[in-house]
């Protein structure tokens, strides 16, 4: 360490020297860009495993990387941490010996379309159009309030060297949040050029600047006068070449700003500023740092837009529909009704809960580190209460034993990737539990305006509005009486048969999902009658006969349509068989129990026209026909004909979900069954 920094003092001595002309032209001449050989070694392509890894979401991973980065390194805990993303232009004369990279990125080309990769020929393609601009864009982000990168004067294992030339690599431990050192791709995957400049004024006053292009191995020959035909590793730095280190000043690429406090500035050139990477970057500093600014931990700047504790209530309500979730945990921040809870998980440390219940609410717990960053949303909690939660880690033990079990991303927790897996795992459920179990119990003495069923998930997105409510006419969701709603599918023609019992009741009491054999029967005959929906007499009947029979009988339920011509035309009977349509799939809820409001989700198994439903109350004795008053398909909020006990679709198409609404002339909650017909295509 100490002859590096020797011949650092040394550099620095004759390049400020008056006395070192001499050597002040050859050492500055050795301040370049510098693409070291593989010695015949591996080749590196296109398809760089941590900027693939980012490529997906390119602006929200910056912003989280960014801002993850930037709080770890806060300088002083008592004010908060600033990070700024600025872009802007800058002229190519302005870029450090862009000749040089330029000449590597066509070297690239030309190596790679010898093989006839074509993924990489394109983005080199593509790189090199960019690079002949006279104006590439830059996206300059700063922090402030941090200890910069620290050990840029060393030669490993520094903040500063464990950036800019280690790979997989990081030297952050305990509750911090990277471990991987795959963050460091982030900048990388939002660069046409794949080339970022870094800058820094560490806490102790040194500073530093480099250059690094992360492209692929080309030949060397030609590269700024080279004739040998060794490859290139593919990575270049910018800075002194003789040991590939930095030069000894905090440079800004962006001729409106310069440094003049302890912090770090990257520079991302060739910056993909697309039309939407604002607003991208906005919603991540709000879903994944909603927390840290909350608490005044964070302020972020992204070109106009300030996100501060100052100004959180004015930017997430503006983006309330793009940062959905940010603005239900936001909620919970701000409610005063929002419960809390602090409570000590094993032997690892202390957890905070917060929980707020309200209606229309996305049932959801932010996970969320010491520090204010949110990891992931906890789902599946329960589907009768309406809640939103955020779980925070408070202390140092808990963060880091969750911590080693977050993937690259940072967005998950994976038990296989703790040194104790099995333990892991259940330290993960375990705590899963206890959320479930306080919102649960907190559920238990809450009253909201609405209710659901176990299920609904699958066919009713989070977010949806209950139509049709007046405001407060619900009473209790959650009541020590049990109401039961069962749905019973009549004369299956299959035998086996997914069957769901429905409970609307104690909330935290799990619905009981029940498989059974259905039994496979004919039903009850009608006799010789008129059908409710074709006027025409038949011998067979056209449709349901209306009279009752106690027997099968031979004309029994009519299942042929006629339709017949005008009088003074041919008269041509066109026959289409009535059939009974299965349902793969049908949940029911009681939507208003005032109004005797329900909602029926199902997915016929087949297509067929002109169908309906038909429901019937199920009875000890005998099932009695339901008095349908009105229903609506919610899909288009279409008011749907009614006659009795039936409801008319007009066309359905196969496994496509249907949902309805319906009241009923029918006082108490009662078992239903439901049955679907139609006529073929």
């Amino acid at each position: 360490m100490w002859c590096s920094a020797f011949y650092d003092k040394i550099y620095l001595d004759m390049i400020n020297s008056n006395k070192s002309t001499m050597f002040k032209g050859i050492i500055e001449m050795s301040v370049k860009w510098e693409f070291p050989s593989n010695d015949y070694g591996i080749l590196n392509g296109i398809g760089e495993a941590g900027i693939e890894t980012f490529k997906g979401l390119p602006y929200r991973s910056l912003a989280r990387e960014i801002c993850q980065n930037s709080l770890d390194a806060a300088l002083v805990q008592s004010q908060p941490v600033r990070v700024e993303f600025m872009s802007s232009f800058l002229s190519d004369k302005d870029i450090p010996d862009f000749d040089a990279l330029k000449k590597a990125l066509k070297l690239c080309y030309e190596f790679w379309a010898e093989q006839k990769n074509k993924k990489t020929m394109d983005f080199f393609k593509q790189a090199m159009k960019v690079s002949e601009n006279t104006k590439i864009s830059l996206l300059r982000i700063s922090d402030f309030n941090t200890t910069g990168l620290t050990g840029s004067d060393q030669d490993y294992n520094t903040p500063w060297q464990n950036l800019v030339k280690a790979s997989g690599v990081s030297d952050k431990a305990g509750f911090s949040g990277g471990s991987f050192g795959i963050g460091k791709s982030a900048p990388f995957a939002c660069s046409d050029l794949r080339t970022v400049f870094y800058a820094t004024q560490d806490k102790d006053g040194l500073k530093a600047f480099q250059g690094i292009a992360r492209l692929v191995s080309f030949k060397k020959k030609g590269f700024v006068g080279l004739n040998a035909d060794e490859i290139s590793t593919g990575i270049g730095y910018y800075g002194e070449t003789r040991r590939k280190s930095a030069i000894r000043e905090c440079i800004s690429l962006d001729q409106r700003f310069s440094r003049n406090q302890s912090g770090t500035d990257v520079f991302i050139l060739g910056f993909q500023n697309k039309d939407n990477w604002k607003n991208e970057m906005v919603k991540s500093v709000l879903e994944d740092f909603l927390c840290a600014i909350y608490e005044g931990k964070l302020i972020v700047r992204i070109q106009e837009i300030e996100i501060s504790k100052r100004t959180l209530a004015e930017v997430i309500e503006d983006y309330k529909e793009e940062a959905k979730t940010a603005y239900n945990y936001y909620q919970v921040l701000i409610s005063p009704e929002t419960e809390e809870r602090e409570f000590q998980f094993e032997d690892l440390g202390k957890v905070k809960f917060y929980l707020l219940i309200q209606k229309n609410l996305h049932r959801r717990v932010l996970m969320s580190r010491s520090n204010g960053m949110k990891v992931f949303d906890q789902k599946n909690i329960s589907s009768t209460i309406q809640f939103a939660g955020i779980c925070v880690l408070n202390d140092n033990g808990i963060n880091s034993y969750f911590r080693e079990m977050e993937n690259p991303q940072h967005n998950a927790w994976e038990p296989e990737r703790h040194h104790q897996p099995k333990e892991a795992k259940k330290k993960k459920q375990s705590l899963a539990r206890q959320i479930k179990n306080i919102v649960i119990e907190f559920g238990k003495n809450t009253t909201v305006d609405e209710m659901d069923a176990e299920g609904m998930g699958e066919f009713l997105p989070d977010n949806m509005i209950e139509s049709s409510q007046r405001e407060g006419e619900k009473e209790e969701t959650v009541t020590d009486r049990t109401k039961d709603i069962d749905i019973v599918l009549s004369n299956l023609k299959t035998a086996q048969r997914g069957f769901e019992k429905l409970q609307v009741g104690k909330s935290g009491e799990e619905e009981e999902v029940i498989g059974a054999e259905i039994e496979i029967g004919t039903g009850e005959s009608g006799g010789r009658d008129y059908g409710e929906d074709n006027p025409h007499k038949t011998k067979e009947g056209s449709s349901f006969g209306k009279e009752e029979r106690d027997g099968n009988g031979t004309n029994g339920i009519g299942n042929t349509e006629y339709a017949v011509g005008n009088e003074d035309e041919n008269r041509e009977e066109i026959v289409r068989h009535l059939f009974e349509v299965h349902i793969m799939s049908v949940r029911m809820i009681l939507v208003d129990a005032r109004q005797k409001k329900y909602r029926l989700i199902f997915k016929p198994q087949k297509n067929a026209k002109s169908a309906y439903l038909q429901l019937q109350l199920s009875g000890e004795q005998k099932n009695v026909d339901v008095n349908i008053l009105s229903a609506v398909r919610l899909d288009n909020q279409a008011n749907l004909k009614c006659t009795y006990n039936k409801i008319y679709l007009d066309d359905i198409v196969e496994t496509r979900t249907l949902s309805v609404e319906f009241c009923i002339a029918f006082s108490e909650p009662s078992s239903m069954e439901v049955s679907l017909y139609g006529y073929p295509l």
